[in-house]
């Protein structure tokens, strides 16, 4: 069985158990905040396309100050957070406060996050999960995503479960001849953009998860610069406007049934922009995947991929991805 997979499914059935004692589920409800918000979208996204069941996903600290009123004994809470965002910790205490099933997401057993919820779950977050195909679904994203497969087979008779389990099977080899293919043009990535100063950053479906984590996380907070997230579907509707020859764009070209939304962009930028980079899922074998799960694999194997592309492209700035001028520094 893949790693982490029989943990989720010992604690999802103790899970069931007390919603059945309740009366059923009848939503799940996301709660994190920047990267671990970004990373259970790929889970809520195959919930929204596949389940009867209500999904949301919140900020935690919007969820603290504006609980839901839906909030009560049928819904499950399931909140990431790899140490202990205060504002997590505080949104899990909040949902048991209304009477909901919580699980945590976490690094760690002993943190507040773990403790707090009902129940827990680990995964892997270490940024070697980066460079061993065996942990590529091990962590926050793929945790998610296999909580999500469960919920399907157990609340919606989904008949595609196998064939999900198989896909994360499948995606350590992909990922792993993948990982090694792009180093040159990682190298090429990190020497085309190290100036740059303001990003666009794109995609669609499932994958949207790595346009927000790419835009948030590695772009703003760990390389210091301008980057704004953008739907593929949503580019015509507004910020194809600021496309100029030098703005520098990253489009990620899913498969699956948003890859048109995808490449009418592509065809946008061909036309009128100049310095964008594509990042195309066919061209890193995630087609090898079943076509009824496939899809749902977008942003787990983008995300890694384009952390190895960023990295390059700090490395050759000379700006560590782990430099910070506010985080951690001091309270606010």
């Amino acid at each position: 069985m893949i790693k982490g997979m029989q943990e989720v499914i010992d604690v999802m059935e103790r899970v069931k158990s007390d919603l059945d004692k309740n009366g059923g589920l009848k939503q799940v409800v996301f709660v994190a905040c920047g990267g671990s918000f970004a990373s259970s979208y790929p889970a809520r996204f195959l919930l929204n396309q596949e389940s009867a069941l209500r999904v949301q996903g919140y900020n935690s600290s919007e969820f603290v100050h504006a609980t839901p009123k839906n909030i009560d004994r049928n819904t499950l809470v399931i909140g990431t957070s790899t140490k202990a965002t205060a504002e997590t910790v505080e949104a899990l205490k909040a949902a048991k406060e209304r009477g909901a099933v919580t699980v945590g997401l976490s690094g760690y057993a002993d943190s507040l996050t773990a403790q707090t919820a009902d129940y827990y779950i680990t995964y892997y977050h270490a940024d070697e999960w980066y460079q061993d195909p065996t942990l590529i679904h091990y962590n926050s994203q793929g945790t998610a995503l296999k909580i999500a497969f469960w919920l399907l087979k157990e609340y919606d008779n989904y008949a595609a479960y196998d064939m999900a389990l198989e896909g994360f099977e499948k995606l350590e080899a992909v990922y792993g001849r993948a990982y090694q293919s792009v180093k040159a043009d990682a190298a090429r990535f990190g020497m085309t953009y190290k100036d740059d100063q303001v990003w666009n950053v794109m995609s669609s479906g499932a994958a949207w998860e790595v346009s927000y984590s790419d835009a948030f996380c590695f772009f703003q907070e760990m390389q210091t610069v301008h980057c704004v997230p953008i739907h593929s579907g949503e580019y015509f509707h507004g910020a194809f406007e600021t496309c100029e020859k030098d703005l520098a764009i990253l489009l990620f070209k899913s498969i699956g049934r948003t890859r048109p939304v995808d490449e009418r962009a592509e065809r946008f930028l061909n036309q009128f922009g100049g310095h964008h980079w594509i990042m195309d899922a066919r061209d890193f074998g995630l087609d090898e995947l079943d076509e009824r799960v496939a899809e749902y694999f977008n942003s787990l194997l983008f995300h890694p991929l384009s952390k190895q592309f960023i990295t390059a492209m700090a490395d050759v700035r000379m700006h560590p991805m782990g430099y910070r001028r506010y985080m951690w520094k001091f309270d606010y």
